[in-house]
């Protein structure tokens, strides 16, 4: 790219509406993967708040689980959002009808 193309796009990527967009477009994919982490990793959770329905000392026995789910959500979020952030939003013009293929990555 040479420079006069460079400028123009970099004057264009700091723009107030693409940094909008990328806020927008970031939130939704932090909402995506979070969800996807819930799904993933449900059945530790309910064990854990399950243990609170267990009255005695034993109650922590039962939240021990709840150790590895917030480690396994928090790594797939973290994974997840640095791989679509570089796919879908570094370096790119966004438009308002790109949410579909940023969240479903179905085809532009």
């Amino acid at each position: 790219m040479d420079e006069f193309t460079q400028a123009v796009f970099d004057a264009a990527y700091a723009s107030r509406s693409q940094r909008h967009l990328r806020l927008l477009f970031g939130a939704l994919l932090i909402l995506k993967h979070i969800v996807r982490g819930l799904l993933f990793s449900w059945p530790l959770y309910l064990l854990a708040f399950s243990g609170m329905a267990v009255p005695g000392f034993q109650t922590w026995v039962f939240l021990l689980p709840l150790i590895p789910a917030v480690v396994v959500s928090g790594f797939i979020l973290r994974k997840g959002l640095s791989e679509d952030y570089r796919a879908v939003l570094r370096g790119r013009l966004l438009k308002i009808r790109d949410v579909k293929w940023a969240l479903f990555g179905e085809g532009r």
